[in-house]
């Protein structure tokens, strides 16, 4: 099932997004368009502050290189998609890749895993998938062939993240998710991402850093 959806998923999309969050006591609500080129390896976000539409940050994915643009700090911090730790940028430490799998239609897997279980669930109507590598146990809940549910437990820090597909949307042979729900307790972390007006494998000519007009001033920050 999981091989099937990873092989439909998109090579492109253009779409406008919502993010409801909460961080502790914190909340926040932005919103946003999104472009991506899975052939080119390359992505373009921007994200703006809902109320006042004023933009609040940019990321941009050309290959393995990965920047991150405050436009009202004048500030840019330059990554790498192998290392970057995006606990750093507000949201939680995840795999970048696995990340990135999730917000294009993939259903992300640990590396090099090895299957530890397989159980049934809900009377025979779910089942579970339980996967490991030497850092992380991943378990993915299924309701009939389609995930719902993604729990990775760090073996190391005990630490729990989960991740909640919902709401494929099917245009030709491919699809996404267009609801996705990230929550991580141990930072008291809860996102819940809408993805709207999509299209998915239309041409697409993603937006780099050449595009944008950069401040003179600029701070470049290498991580």
């Amino acid at each position: 099932s999981i091989s099937v959806i990873n092989r439909n998923c998109p090579e492109s999309y253009v779409l406008d997004f919502d993010i409801d969050g909460a961080h502790g006591e914190k909340k926040s609500r932005i919103m946003g368009k999104a472009q991506y080129n899975k052939k080119q390896r390359a992505m373009h976000v921007a994200f703006v502050d809902y109320i006042f539409r004023s933009p609040v940050m940019t990321l941009l994915r050309e290959g393995d290189t990965v920047r991150v643009y405050y436009p009202v700090e004048k500030k840019m911090y330059v990554d790498s998609s192998r290392t970057i730790d995006l606990a750093n940028y507000g949201g939680v430490t995840i795999d970048f890749d696995m990340f990135h799998d999730i917000i294009t239609g993939s259903i992300p897997l640990i590396a090099g895993y090895s299957v530890k279980q397989g159980l049934a669930a809900n009377e025979g109507k779910g089942s579970m998938l339980i996967l490991e590598n030497p850092l992380y146990y991943q378990t993915i809940s299924f309701q009939g062939n389609d995930p719902d549910k993604i729990l990775l437990i760090n073996k190391k820090t005990r630490e729990k993240l989960e991740i909640y597909v919902k709401k494929p949307f099917i245009q030709g042979t491919s699809r996404i998710y267009s609801n996705i729900m990230i929550v991580a307790q141990s930072v008291r972390l809860r996102l819940n991402i809408t993805f709207k007006k999509i299209q998915l494998n239309a041409p697409v000519r993603v937006k780099t850093i050449k595009d944008i007009n950069l401040p003179d001033n600029l701070k470049i920050i290498q991580m």
